[in-house]
């Protein structure tokens, strides 16, 4: 992942999107994952899991996580 890359990034409660970025300057999959999970309301019930799809849009590549949100 490059800063200079447009990165995607939309996270996932039981295949509901609960929240999308969609930003460049990211340099690593951790900074979005965070920026995610952040940007979730606190009346989300926990613990629960999260799935987050961060897509690559210069380079056509999708990659999966999953983070327990607690």
């Amino acid at each position: 992942m490059s800063k200079y890359n447009l990165i995607r990034g939309e996270a996932f409660i039981r295949g509901e999107r609960v929240s999308v970025i969609e930003d460049s300057g990211f340099t690593n999959v951790e900074q979005v994952i965070t920026i995610l999970l952040s940007s979730l309301s606190d009346d989300i019930e926990r613990p629960t899991k999260v799935q987050i799809r961060i897509t690559n849009l210069d380079k056509k590549q999708i990659r999966l996580y999953q983070r327990l949100l607690e």
